[in-house]
């Protein structure tokens, strides 16, 4: 799966989840999105766990609070 398709996937699930529009070239954070809650965070988490058959560290979770950082990290584990 090349980088492309994964950002696309992961559009998909923060769409769903945060129930907003996420362009491919956006950048959605924790931090300045209002719906990404900390109950966002882990259905978010767990999605990109079961899509792509990830598992994050306890560490990872916590770097993880952007769209950028969730395509870094899923690349990083599907190598």
């Amino acid at each position: 799966m090349d980088k492309k398709e994964i950002s696309k996937k992961v559009c998909e699930i923060l769409e769903s989840v945060l129930g907003i529009e996420v362009s491919v070239d956006a950048d959605i954070s924790q931090q300045g999105c209002e719906r990404w809650s900390s109950l966002a965070h882990i259905d978010i988490v767990m999605s990109i766990e079961e899509e792509f058959n990830v598992k994050f560290s306890e560490s990872e979770l916590h770097e993880i609070t952007s769209q950028k950082k969730l395509i870094e990290k899923i690349t990083e584990h599907l190598r």
